[in-house]
């Protein structure tokens, strides 16, 4: 059985025990996962000394599991995120994330 520890725990951890896999608990939070990723590469993409964002820590059964971004896949990242947006239609979100890709393209920031 799932079970969540703490339901006041930050957005950018979560905590599991019992019988849940790593795939079930990004399947259910993918909102939250991508949320994330925008609010990191908003945050962070115009400094070219930030290689890589944490995204999410993952606890499952003790065992901590961290997403991570690399510079390079900002822009896939928020293409991923601009498809989650568009079925919730949060437009404002896939207009941050269009905004982000173009900074990014027109600056060449990847590297």
């Amino acid at each position: 059985m799932k079970r969540k520890e703490n339901s006041k725990e930050k957005s950018d951890e979560f905590k599991f025990y019992g019988d849940i896999t790593l795939e079930e608990i990004v399947n259910l939070h993918q909102i939250t996962i991508y949320d994330n990723v925008v609010d990191a590469i908003s945050a962070k993409y115009k400094d070219a000394s930030i290689h890589e964002i944490k995204i999410i820590s993952i606890i499952l059964n003790n065992i901590e599991y961290n997403i991570n971004l690399s510079r390079s896949k900002y822009i896939s990242g928020l293409e991923n995120a601009i498809y989650i947006y568009e079925k919730l239609e949060a437009y404002e979100k896939c207009l941050l994330c269009l905004n982000i890709i173009n900074e990014l393209k027109k600056t060449r920031r990847l590297y």
